[in-house]
């Protein structure tokens, strides 16, 4: 794990879950990686904070290195800890229940512009510094603050410049 990069991890907790039943895939959460032991993540029982990344918390941990030079590095870290306090937005995660339950479309109403979510924080963060307009994405997601930690993965696992590197898990 290099600083810049994405890891995405399925969490062996309840919350976890529940966030995998609605949001149909194999993850739970993502951050954005600012060492080789660290990430910049808004989770869900606390701010948006710098932490030790604890291996032994997840079942499926994958990094995805988007080929970012290490001056795009350093500005993806200096973004994201730029969000460091922020409040983590319990609303936003009602409308993706809405959402998958009552088939409901278009943007989230209820997402808060002052608190995050973990897809939301990485996809800010690469947007703030122009790295989704250099991937090709940005026109393409405008809203992409509403996507679901598995639909971010969909995305920046395609246009990632390698494939998914894949941490074994205790």
């Amino acid at each position: 794990m290099r600083r810049g990069d994405v890891v995405f991890v399925q969490g062996k907790g309840i919350i976890s879950q529940i966030i995998r039943y609605f949001d149909k895939g194999k993850f739970s959460h993502c951050a954005v990686v600012a060492s080789h032991d660290m990430v910049i993540e808004a989770d869900y029982n606390t701010r948006v904070a710098l932490r030790r990344f604890q291996v032994d918390k997840y079942n499926i941990i994958e990094v995805i290195d988007l080929g970012l030079t290490w001056e795009q590095r350093s500005s993806v870290y200096k973004s994201a800890m730029g969000h460091i306090g922020k409040r983590y937005d319990y609303v936003q995660l009602l409308w993706y229940m809405i959402r998958k339950v009552f088939r409901v479309k278009g943007h989230n109403r209820l997402n808060n512009p002052k608190h995050m979510i973990c897809s939301e924080l990485v996809f800010l963060v690469l947007d703030e510094i122009g790295v989704l307009d250099d991937l090709g994405i940005r026109d393409r997601f405008f809203r992409g603050i509403d996507l679901t930690p598995n639909e971010l993965y969909d995305l920046v696992s395609y246009v990632a410049k390698s494939k998914p590197l894949k941490i074994p898990t205790r």
